[in-house]
């Protein structure tokens, strides 16, 4: 039997995080937090202008506006509302399914 590779949320911090370096990460919106996109922890990600789109813990769509390259404001990280809007259900959707895809050729 092939065992899948960890998912991110069984994967501790690498970052260098003063909140979260070493631990698993499962709450999105610390004021300490200074995890960056290439954590072992962050979920599957989507970039856009002024944030990024991402999966949290429980493969629901959050939300992070972008400080800088590479950093967030993970303070104001927020889950998004999917039912309210077909785009933001089909972007979830698309997240889950590549995550999975991911996970099934990484093995």
């Amino acid at each position: 039997m092939t065992r899948l590779p960890p998912s991110p949320f069984e994967r501790t911090c690498d970052c260098r995080c003063p909140t979260h370096h070493g631990r698993h990460r499962f709450t999105y919106n610390d004021s300490g937090c200074q995890c960056r996109i290439t954590c072992a922890t962050q979920p599957t990600t989507l970039l856009a202008p002024r944030g990024a789109l991402f999966l949290n813990y429980h493969g629901d769509l959050w939300t992070v506006p972008i400080l800088a390259p590479d950093r967030f404001d993970w303070r104001h990280a927020a889950p998004v509302t999917t039912d309210r809007d077909p785009a933001d259900s089909a972007i979830a959707r698309l997240l889950r399914t590549a995550t999975a895809e991911l996970r099934q050729h990484l093995s």
